[in-house]
């Protein structure tokens, strides 16, 4: 089903009733899919979260679903031989496997990963385009370059540098930086205006049926904040492969194409009286639609402290991003909002919610990005309580998916329950190539990780249960090799090197 008849169809899944599953029974239920499924769980990290078990069973239920929707390659389609696979239809999408991607990096070699990304990469064509939609059965484009929609989230950089920052692999930096480089030149002079902003449709943007626009056409709006950002995003993320592979001439170019864009946004684009970035009309003024889409700026590196903080008191205001279930897509004082979903009329998305807590945790702000990771991941734990699965998207008012939504959505829906969870609820952060962690580390409860690939190590780190938040930190760690530790706690900061063997390590003790 395509997705714009599926914004049609109802569903009938949303109408059954929720049948509510016994808690204690989770450990039962866990156990028996280990042992089905030993080769899968015996690869992945294991959270530890003694406190939250209806978390762990729908971070092993959302590798189980992602294990299954892997796709394979054939001689028609000339894609790699197995795949990531965005679970939504007979078509592979640019911006969801970039997104599938950020939790398939923690597959530890159990599931393909990263070169699910080279189904776009052969696909290029002479002038450097690629396809935002490609058919699975034989490679082609699903839409013509002449399309609005042709294009999609230019997200290939960042997922790349992911990858290697988790992995410590950088063996594809010089193959895949001319192809980006080449791609990103194609989006520069084929979908600017000549303000110099970039456009697309509602479809392009992935945000289809959106207030903000129409899906199918290219205007209005004229000047389109997520696509800016987005391509900002890229050539941040290309500078930082670049440096890795050693490529200066692309810093440079990228460089000067990121500033450029970064001016362009914030002078034309940001309204100092409505403290908030909009879309923009043919005569430069604001099209004041308010969506999730004018969050992007904050993870492409756009905003400045203030125009963050005023970011964030939008995030924060109950009338409209900070429902029961944060975050919707379509603010709740606009009037095209739908409180059951709406499909990107209020739903609350997994690759949008991901944005808006990237771009914080980029500026710092690691708390905020964790109360809506944790609202976030208590709703959609919810829900699966009742459907043992997770959903396309979630309804914003109610513990209920999104309507219209599909189930078993792994897929990009996996980013709460596995990716969200390790990086921001328990908070680690990997940087394989420099040899250390970080962990903000903003709960008292007991919280962990074990059988964590760390380079040519697995590793285990489990910090201790504590009464209160200023109490020293115990945490425990099994490695065979030195790595070290930086560790946020709110508000104190320590860095610590971590030796081999099994050990307690004590932070912050009280003299």
């Amino acid at each position: 089903m395509k997705r714009r008849n599926f914004i049609k169809a109802t569903s009938l899944l949303i109408s059954a009733p929720f049948l509510k599953h016994n808690r204690s029974l989770l450990t039962d239920e866990i156990s028996s899919v280990n042992e089905e499924n030993q080769e899968l769980f015996d690869k992945i990290p294991q959270p530890v979260i003694p406190g939250r078990p209806d978390l762990v069973k729908m971070y092993n239920k959302c590798w189980l679903l992602g294990s299954k929707n892997t796709e394979h390659g054939t001689p028609q389609n000339g894609f790699v031989k197995w795949y990531i696979d965005a679970a939504f239809d007979n078509r592979i999408f640019q911006w969801d496997t970039c997104f599938c991607l950020d939790w398939a990096k923690y597959s530890q070699g159990v599931l393909p990963n990263i070169q699910s990304l080279d189904n776009f990469y052969r696909k290029q064509h002479p002038d450097g385009a690629i396809g935002g939609v490609i058919h699975k059965s034989d490679g082609t484009d699903n839409k013509p370059q002449t399309s609005p929609s042709y294009t999609h989230n230019n997200l290939f950089s960042w997922a790349e540098y992911e990858y290697y920052k988790v992995t410590g692999d950088s063996s594809r930096f010089s193959r895949v930086i001319p192809v980006l480089d080449k791609y990103d030149d194609w989006v520069t002079k084929n979908r600017t205006h000549p303000n110099g902003h970039y456009w697309w449709s509602g479809f392009g943007s992935g945000m289809d049926n959106s207030p903000r626009s129409k899906a199918t056409k290219s205007y209005p709006p004229y000047g389109w904040v997520d696509y800016d950002a987005n391509e900002a995003l890229a050539a941040y993320y290309l500078i930082k492969m670049a440096d890795v592979a050693g490529n200066n001439g692309i810093i440079r170019k990228y460089r000067k194409r990121f500033n450029h864009i970064k001016h362009l946004v914030n002078k034309d684009m940001w309204s100092s009286k409505d403290s908030f970035y909009w879309d923009i009309d043919k005569d430069g003024s604001f099209m004041k639609v308010k969506t999730i889409a004018s969050f992007w700026p904050m993870w492409g590196r756009i905003t400045d402290d203030n125009q963050l903080n005023l970011l964030i008191d939008h995030l924060n205001d109950t009338r409209s991003f900070n429902r029961s279930h944060r975050i919707p897509s379509d603010a709740a004082d606009q009037k095209s909002y739908v409180p059951t979903g709406g499909y990107w009329r209020g739903s609350v998305w997994a690759p949008t919610n991901h944005m808006v807590v990237k771009g914080l945790e980029t500026h710092g702000k690691y708390q905020l990005a964790r109360d809506i990771v944790q609202n976030h991941l208590n709703n959609i734990s919810a829900i699966f309580s009742g459907t043992n699965t997770v959903w396309e998207n979630y309804a914003p008012e109610f513990d209920k998916p999104g309507q219209p939504a599909k189930n078993d959505f792994v897929g990009w829906s996996a980013l709460g329950p596995i990716t969200q969870l390790i990086e921001i609820y328990i908070g680690l952060h990997l940087d394989v190539p420099g040899n250390k962690i970080r962990w903000n580390l903003l709960t008292t409860e007991k919280v962990g990780i074990k059988n964590l690939k760390f380079g040519d190590q697995y590793i285990g780190l489990v910090a201790e249960a504590r009464k209160h938040v200023g109490d020293p930190i115990h945490i425990n760690s099994k490695l065979s090799k030195e790595i070290t530790l930086e560790l946020f706690d709110g508000s104190r900061n320590f860095k610590r090197k971590i030796r081999p063997g099994s050990q307690t390590l004590v932070l912050g003790k009280k003299s």
